[in-house]
């Protein structure tokens, strides 16, 4: 499939998706929106996949939602809609079904730049990169889900600090926060995605896809026995899976398992 606004490449299991509007930033218009879930959902399904890493051409990120657009609302325009981005679910609970992904912030991620990547498993960001929730010192409010995502992330007080003055938060306080895993320079950064990425790719699939649906599911549940009644169930299913077994016999035969070419 042919993409305008976004690069697609595989390198060993892990697709990687760059969005490519440098020259705006890679600012989120209609098209960068619907190829950026369409390439996902390709990823989802193409079993070689084992995990994604999404990260930006030239020096943003992405600047956040494209300013045309805003323009053309308050202008009483109508808004270009397009029903394949709308067939979707909402970006948190797409992400939440998605393989693991990883999202490499190699750049301003400002608004929409930002909240979009809560939605993504793991955050990486480079030495130079800058971050903002930017939407109060615009005359909006927050969305995709950020004003829970982002409370979950760094915690009620500074989530509160970062909406509500709408600053720019530099490398080593979205660290110091944990509202990114990791700072790299920024050389390194697709780099260390991919070597992460690829270190997740290496399991397998199913079991993958259970661990992050449990952690995503009861992250909030206290219910302690519920928890552990769906953990035993998960596990004992495991315990008969084509790759728990390739685990045994390679810890047998002292190599490495290996979990995609099971028959």
């Amino acid at each position: 499939m042919g993409f305008e606004t976004i690069l697609v490449e595989q390198i060993g299991r892990v697709g990687i998706i760059t969005l490519n509007r440098p020259d705006f930033l890679n600012a989120f218009n209609e098209d960068l929106n619907r190829e950026l879930r369409l390439q996902i959902r390709d990823f989802n399904n193409d079993s070689t996949i084992g995990s994604i890493v999404i990260t930006g051409a030239g020096r943003a990120f992405s600047a956040g939602a494209d300013v045309s657009n805003f323009e053309a609302t308050v202008k009483g325009e109508s808004k270009k809609s397009n029903d394949e981005t709308a067939a979707f679910p909402k970006w948190p609970i797409f992400m939440k079904e998605s393989k693991p992904t990883i999202c490499a912030i190699n750049g301003y991620a400002i608004g929409m730049g930002i909240t979009l990547p809560l939605g993504c498993d793991i955050r990486l960001m480079s030495e130079s990169a800058k971050l903002s929730f930017r939407f109060a010192y615009i005359g909006l409010t927050p969305e995709f889900g950020s004003t829970n995502l982002l409370t979950q992330t760094v915690g009620m007080s500074k989530a509160m600090e970062f909406m509500l003055t709408g600053r720019f938060i530099e490398a080593d306080e979205a660290l110091e926060s944990g509202l990114v895993n990791h700072v790299y320079p920024d050389e390194e950064l697709v780099g260390k995605a991919l070597e992460l990425a690829t270190a997740i790719a290496f399991n397998p699939g199913w079991q993958l896809s259970q661990i992050k649906r449990m952690m995503r599911d009861h992250q909030y549940n206290d219910n302690l026995d519920e928890v552990m009644d769906i953990e035993s169930r998960f596990f004992s299913q495991s315990q008969q899976t084509a790759a728990h077994k390739e685990f045994l016999t390679s810890f047998r035969e002292k190599r490495s398992p290996d979990y995609h070419n099971l028959s």
